[in-house]
């Protein structure tokens, strides 16, 4: 059964990651029996930055192995997996059931889904002179829709009082690509907005105004290059880049501005804490391989990102993952033969 989970403000829950084979092999340790070969990973953008730190980090202690991993989205991961031309996949979201079904059928058997890292969707913008900013979700709603079309408008006022806001035009950026960050965001948005978003929650939508851009290097580009500018993508990329990031809130003008602690305390507490729009991200694999090399590459690979490889998440703008979190990843991981 793959992992499922509610994304969105927060109470993200995580369960039933695994397959009924009832299989009880370790993943193996990175240091002493290392996987070799060349291993396909791609799909979400958000996993981009932490990809590739592990991949540089695990080939210094397994020289014959080399993983590359392709950011083209988490709809374009899924289906490229499903086709049979990546080893592993990258998802901000758990599959839909025909994705399922795909991937169910390449892989000959289940294909099993479980966290990998966890962080937070920033909220990104570019206004000059406006070097902190506080965002409400029913004003995220009015922004991303096109019905606030100006910086010193009321309700961006109203979130900020006191800041000298300028008249600037708001210029949205979305990624036009399948995306599980699109589908993490506008599931918050739909839960905690309420009537105000009127998109619905997908990995694509039908938006009514702003710009798109594929992957989340470029909804930021655009922003970075637009006076005015805001998207939503993974913290690292506004860090990258230089640019600040908005405190979110939900009720009660309580915003929280995004951290490695704030994300853990949303994780942790499934959303009651902590930074609003925080998620974990998965990684799609087969339960079972036809070729034993790289069922036990990906085991390797994977066990070195939920042990040692946690420890690169907060330097890169990530949140390690919990430990209750992990158990479940590693028992899933076990059962991949």
């Amino acid at each position: 059964m793959a992992c499922t989970a509610f994304l969105g403000a927060a109470a993200i829950a995580v369960s039933g990651c695994g397959s009924d084979n009832g299989a009880t092999n370790s993943a193996t340790n990175s240091n002493s029996n290392c996987g070799s070969g060349s291993l396909a990973g791609g799909g979400s953008t958000f996993q981009l930055n932490i990809q590739q730190q592990w991949s540089a980090d695990y080939r210094q202690q397994c020289s014959d192995a080399q993983v590359n991993y392709n950011p083209i989205g988490s709809g374009a991961g899924i289906q490229q997996f499903g086709a049979g031309t990546l080893e592993f996949a990258g998802s901000d979201v758990p599959m839909l059931p025909d994705e399922q079904q795909a991937a169910d059928k390449r892989c000959g058997g289940k294909a099993i889904t479980f966290p990998v890292t966890s962080g937070g969707i920033a909220v990104i913008y570019n206004l000059t002179d406006v070097p902190h900013l506080n965002l409400s979700a029913t004003t995220l709603a009015g922004i991303f829709q096109g019905s606030i079309k100006h910086w010193n408008d009321a309700a961006i006022k109203s979130d900020n009082p006191g800041v000298k806001l300028p008249s600037t035009s708001v210029v949205t950026y979305h990624r036009a690509d399948g995306s599980g960050t699109t589908a993490v965001f506008s599931a918050f948005e739909k839960s905690k907005a309420g009537k105000a978003w009127t998109l619905g929650s997908d990995k694509e939508l039908s938006w009514p105004t702003g710009q798109g851009a594929t992957g989340s290097d470029g909804v930021v580009q655009g922003v970075k290059s637009t006076n005015g500018g805001i998207t939503y993508a993974e913290v690292s990329y506004a860090t990258a880049n230089s640019l600040p990031t908005a405190a979110v809130s939900v009720k009660d003008n309580d915003y929280v501005s995004l951290t490695s602690d704030t994300v853990s305390q949303a994780i942790a507490s499934k959303g009651l804490t902590g930074y609003p729009l925080s998620t974990v991200s998965y990684v799609i694999v087969c339960s079972h391989y036809s070729d034993s090399r790289t069922a036990a590459a990906v085991k390797d690979y994977l066990g070195y990102a939920l042990d040692a490889g946690q420890d690169a998440a907060e330097q890169l703008g990530y949140a390690p993952l919990p430990s209750a979190i992990v158990t479940k990843a590693r028992a899933a991981l076990d059962s991949v033969s």
